[in-house]
């Protein structure tokens, strides 16, 4: 396999590797939705926040949400049973 494989929009690698991008954006934004929401419905002061509050908290989910992705997508990868 080499990079013009990878790179062409009709290689079986290319497709696989899309698929994947695609299933870890899906996660990323899952789990900021829901993290969002979950703070909202346990700490309803979140609404009484000064701006930098908000910035802070909104910079954290993302960062935090993005980084469990990445782990999560890797266990199942690293243990995923070939069919």
């Amino acid at each position: 396999m080499d990079w013009d494989e990878i790179l062409n929009p009709l290689s079986p690698y290319y497709q696989s590797a899309m698929q994947e991008q695609q299933q870890l954006v899906n996660l990323q934004d899952g789990l900021i939705s829901a993290a969002k929401e979950l703070m909202s419905s346990v700490y309803p002061q979140i609404y009484h926040l000064e701006s930098a509050g908000y910035t802070e908290l909104e910079n954290t989910i993302i960062s935090e949400c993005v980084k469990l992705s990445c782990k999560l997508n890797d266990i199942i990868l690293k243990y995923q049973i070939e069919k």
